[in-house]
């Protein structure tokens, strides 16, 4: 099995929710030895929720809805000791919160952080004295300006910095380092839940005299144009990557061969009936369905020979590998 490649996100959560049971633990144990079984109930019960989404995002890799969930606990269990054991548990605000921020978008976190702020102030403000409160609202105010800013910061910077390393400048289209990356998690999806998926790689026919004949910069047009007749066409759950200078891969999830094969046809129509440019510009187009044990290279390698004998074909053409020995397609043009 290959080497997991797991998401930043996925670090996150999962560091989070191991450090949390671990913190929570030795609380948990001391107030079971001491028989203090209200609070040592909810301790163990915060402690059980947080492995659990450890270990549900160490096995399936799965994080929005863990974050999401374990945002929650960790407001409801800080709501919940303070109500059971008073303002003396109010230290647990502010790693509470900073979890928070680590795991949502800032603006979620602002919503739930005040929601517990204001909880944490109705029950206290008739038990510690004013100016206490104060100061400790004003902290907690400020711990969530602080850490919203840098969440919002931190996230403009991140989807930036993605942006740059993953996406083409001219296109928009995911660039060969994505392809890599959705190719190494396709596979690794696969292995986890065996669902079928389809690779459809497309090749712009004669592309090389369209900048020959009118210039690379009616070239890099040419290049634009198709890629957005082609996610007019994908689905949203589909995944469109610019693979070469004019070569295109389309990552299909849950698509069997037959399927991938009709819609490599609908692309290939689609470009070759619209007046891109002065010359009709067609693609030929090679599809495969991954089959378990290949690497994503292998998988790609398949679809790329298949594509290479549409366009001995006569190009204009689809060639579908299925198993061993390629099938070919062959569509009028």
């Amino acid at each position: 099995m290959p080497k997991v490649q797991r998401t930043t996100e996925e670090w996150i959560l999962l560091s989070i929710s191991l450090l949390g049971a671990l913190a929570i633990l030795p609380f948990a144990l001391l107030r079971l030895f001491n028989g203090d079984w209200l609070i040592a109930a909810l301790d163990s019960f915060a402690v059980v929720a947080m492995l659990v989404v450890f270990v549900h995002v160490y096995v399936s890799g799965r994080v929005w809805l863990m974050s999401h969930v374990f945002a929650f606990l960790c407001q409801l269990v800080l709501v919940m000791t303070v109500m059971l054991r008073g303002a003396e548990q109010l230290f647990w605000f502010y790693p509470a919160a900073l979890a928070v921020f680590f795991l949502l978008t800032p603006q979620l976190a602002v919503g739930l952080v005040g929601t517990a702020l204001l909880a944490l102030f109705l029950l206290l403000w008739q038990q510690v004295a004013v100016l206490h409160l104060a100061a400790f609202i004003l902290s907690g105010l400020a711990t969530m300006g602080f850490a919203g800013i840098f969440a919002w910061r931190t996230k403009a910077q991140q989807q930036k910095l993605l942006s740059l390393a993953t996406l083409d400048p001219l296109t928009g289209a995911g660039n060969r380092r994505a392809l890599e990356e959705k190719l190494l998690e396709a596979v690794y999806h696969f292995q986890r839940v065996p669902l079928p998926m389809s690779l459809i790689l497309l090749d712009l026919d004669n592309f090389k005299q369209f900048n020959d004949n009118y210039g690379h910069e009616e070239g890099d047009r040419i290049l634009v144009m198709v890629c957005k007749l082609i996610e007019k066409r994908i689905r949203r759950s589909d995944h469109l990557y610019r693979f070469g200078g004019e070569e295109f891969v389309v990552i299909t999830d849950n698509t069997g061969l037959r399927e991938a094969g009709l819609l490599a046809e609908e692309l290939r129509k689609d470009i070759a009936q619209a007046n891109i440019s002065e010359r009709q510009v067609t693609i030929s187009l090679g599809i495969a369905q991954y089959h378990p044990g290949e690497t994503g290279y292998q998988w790609l390698g398949r679809a790329d020979q298949a594509m290479y004998r549409a366009k001995d074909s006569g190009r204009n053409h689809l060639c579908i590998c299925a198993g061993q020995d390629d099938q070919l397609a062959l569509t009028d043009r």
